[in-house]
């Protein structure tokens, strides 16, 4: 009964840390652009974001997916996340 539910438990996991990574990439760039600018200020949201996917859930990716199939997944995770924060912040700046 319990590995029918490690799934279930990984993707929700992954997706509470989705959305930490997305609130990261929201607020770090927008708390730091009045000192560093919009570009630099989201390098570093960038990397605090992917500080906090590393420490929470990628030795779980490491068990399941092989190095190529990690990238891949990742990558969409992680660019869907920015996508995402760019488009709450730019509308967070319209309003």
């Amino acid at each position: 009964m319990a590995p029918s539910r490690i799934p279930l438990v990984f993707i929700a996991v992954n997706f509470v840390v989705w959305l930490v990574m997305v609130g990261v990439l929201v607020v770090v760039p927008d708390q730091l652009e009045r000192w560093l600018g919009l570009e630099l200020a989201r390098v570093i949201g960038w990397a605090v974001a992917c500080g906090v996917w590393v420490v929470a859930v990628e030795r779980q990716w490491q068990e399941r997916f092989g190095p190529f199939t990690r990238f891949v997944l990742q990558l969409v995770i992680w660019v869907g996340a920015a996508l995402l924060a760019i488009w709450i912040s730019d509308q967070a700046r319209i309003e």
